[in-house]
């Protein structure tokens, strides 16, 4: 590989000059683009099939060692255009998109390239989710289980497509299971908290969420997600208390110290606590508490993040807000 691939912004701004075009870009441009995108780990199947598909069809060669990641990566890419094209049109019988055919060329290449191997027998169960026959994938995904009981990605799969039968139940199982052997992984904790958060199952979220801070408590956002999570039991009818809500008033607070800027989350985690604990409905202890040093900080500096940003209209709405909100 020469050198370190470029942010993927500034390689669409070059690109932008050329009109999106790949053969106006080149292939420094188009190989830029797509390790921008995938360094980045964001979601542009646009992208990665325009610039990626053109590289692969010109200039495969000169990839090198890169050109079967590139393959990889446009193949899923492929995969997700199909996916979406179909939810917005019923293809006629008997016939395949023009990226389904081209998908299945790219994952007859990796299977003759790499005959063995249990990722690209993952790619393979990718193609029958797309196709639509989910029992197939499962089978696939159960091989390679089998052989790799500790594959997260064939496991993250196997989630998905029991979500997308509509078995929560049986996804959560899978993912229960997994984390009794690997604790420690905190992809299969935040699928695990997302899917408990999907059902309202909010202690088992926190519970979920408290796991991740242990894993990694240098994250911000894990200290929102229990912040929030824990001020919704708090203002819960049924067994909210003032606790819960202190305790995401903590969380909050910890996410602003992580992330002192650009921090809005956590500052209206604070305003909102804080609405909470005074509010007339609670107990005299949380009456009593005083929150008017924690307001004349957060009022003003969600105020100021707005005025940062020009946002005239927007500010005023916010004033008005925190106006609402405002116990002292």
């Amino acid at each position: 590989m020469v050198g370190a691939a470029r942010p993927l912004s500034e390689s669409l701004v070059l690109a932008k000059a050329y009109g999106y075009e790949p053969a106006k870009c080149g292939y420094d441009l188009c190989r830029a683009i797509i390790l921008g995108v995938r360094e980045a780990r964001c979601n542009r199947p646009d992208l990665v099939l325009k610039f990626g598909t053109y590289l692969l069809q010109h200039y495969s060669s000169s990839l090198s060692h890169e050109v079967w990641a590139a393959y990889e990566q446009v193949y899923i890419s492929l995969l997700q255009h199909a996916r979406y094209a179909s939810r917005r049109a019923v293809p006629e019988s008997g016939t395949e998109s023009e990226e389904m055919r081209l998908a299945q060329e790219f994952i007859a290449t990796l299977s003759a390239q790499f005959p063995d191997s249990m990722r690209v027998k993952r790619l393979e169960g990718m193609m029958w989710e797309a196709k639509g026959d989910t029992d197939q994938a499962m089978i696939l995904y159960e091989e390679i289980l089998a052989d790799d009981p500790s594959n997260l990605q064939v496991l993250k799969r196997q989630v998905a497509v029991s979500r997308s039968r509509g078995k929560n139940a049986d996804a959560t199982s899978k993912l229960v299971k997994y984390l009794e052997k690997f604790c420690s992984d905190p992809e299969a904790w935040l699928m695990l908290h997302e899917l408990y958060l999907a059902h309202q199952q909010y202690k088992r979220a926190a519970f979920a969420i408290e796991e991740l801070i242990l894993i990694n408590p240098m994250n911000y956002i894990y200290h929102l997600r229990a912040g929030e999570i824990t001020y919704t039991l708090g203002i819960s009818e049924r067994g909210g208390s003032h606790d819960q809500l202190l305790t995401a008033r903590k969380y909050f607070a910890h996410a602003l110290e992580l992330k002192p800027t650009h921090n809005l989350r956590a500052l209206y985690g604070l305003l909102l606590c804080c609405a909470a604990t005074g509010s007339a409905g609670k107990s005299k202890a949380a009456k009593e508490r005083d929150t008017a040093e924690l307001l004349a900080f957060v009022q003003p500096a969600i105020k100021e993040e707005y005025a940062a940003v020009g946002s005239t209209s927007m500010l005023k709405l916010v004033e008005g807000v925190i106006e609402e909100l405002a116990i002292a």
